[in-house]
């Protein structure tokens, strides 16, 4: 009898006759299948003996379903700590959000005031609007914010969740969206952007923290201003407004801010500064400035400069 004949690897090949073909296959012996111990040549246990053609049909399919099956597990493990086609192993930590010292404060500041517009969050990290809105879409995925459009002429604003108040220890309740008011806090908000960060003319307490003060809604309380400006001795009250009220609202809010704090001032667009000037003109505390909204940088530091302190009359 003739060897059998070798292939490329110097492996032996026997043929193998079925009912189309003659195939063949190896009969190299470490070619069997070690895991399940059933042999890939003839669908049989390695045992030196032939099986029978009744249950060599049984051995070769159970034997498939074994290897098959150990090859998917094989391939889900594998692939279960890949990522794509370049082999790069997943971070333990993929799917948890981090929070950073950077995360936290800026947290707190959307807290204060209600809401920030991705123009004031990119002011606020000094990048671009790009990366404002990198920041907002990690911030979002992790639950902390939501974010929306609120009005049609300003960029979309961002507030926290119930989730991203208690990752900020935020002490104010959960901001629900209110589109009536989105042109106001974003007004405010720019205001505070200005005296605070970049004239640094004090320190700024929100509305929020204002309003904590005053344990109950039924307690009669005077007209809350937007904002305090807290200087070396004195508290300056901030308004910021945008709509014209009634002649007897203002006249009642100059007064009450005038007599509870140092000085008042007022931030107005500019169809609004003449009736503000001529209010805050006739009120009894001459201590009322009125500015135009958006104020002059310029402008208004040397207002601020050149203005005495005001003392009651």
């Amino acid at each position: 009898m003739l060897p059998l004949p070798l292939n490329h690897r110097g492996l032996r090949f026997a043929p193998v006759r079925t009912g189309v073909a003659v195939a063949f296959v190896t009969t190299h012996p470490h070619l069997r299948c070690k895991p399940c111990g059933w042999s890939r040549t003839t669908g049989a246990k390695h045992t030196g003996k032939r099986s029978e053609s009744g249950s060599t049909k049984k051995t070769r399919t159970g034997c498939s379903a074994v290897c098959s099956e150990r090859r998917r597990t094989l391939a889900t493990e594998t692939f279960s700590n890949r990522e794509g086609s370049g082999g790069r192993r997943v971070r333990r930590d993929r799917g948890s959000f981090q929070v950073s010292e950077r995360d936290q404060e800026l947290l707190v500041l959307v807290s204060e005031q209600y809401a920030l517009t991705l123009d004031q969050l990119a002011r606020i990290i000094g990048r671009t609007h790009r990366t404002a809105r990198g920041l907002r879409d990690r911030w979002c995925n992790a639950g902390w914010t939501a974010s929306a459009k609120l009005a049609v002429n300003l960029q979309p604003f961002v507030w926290l969740t119930s989730r991203g108040s208690r990752v900020a220890q935020s002490p104010f309740r959960t901001w629900e969206p209110n589109h009536g008011l989105a042109a106001h806090i974003e007004a405010v908000t720019n205001v505070r952007l200005l005296l605070e960060r970049e004239l640094r003319l004090g320190t700024w307490e929100c509305e929020r923290a204002i309003a904590q003060d005053f344990h109950s809604r039924s307690e009669v309380r005077p007209h809350l201003p937007d904002a305090v400006l807290v200087r070396e001795h004195e508290r300056i009250a901030i308004e910021v407004e945008l709509s014209l009220k009634s002649r007897a609202r203002l006249d009642g809010i100059v007064r009450d801010l005038g007599e509870a704090y140092e000085q008042v001032w007022y931030f107005a667009t500019a169809r609004l500064v003449p009736t503000l000037q001529e209010v805050a003109s006739l009120a009894r505390w001459q201590n009322v400035a009125v500015h135009r909204y958006p104020p002059l940088t310029a402008g208004l530091l040397a207002d601020v400069l050149r203005q005495p302190d005001a003392d009651p009359q």
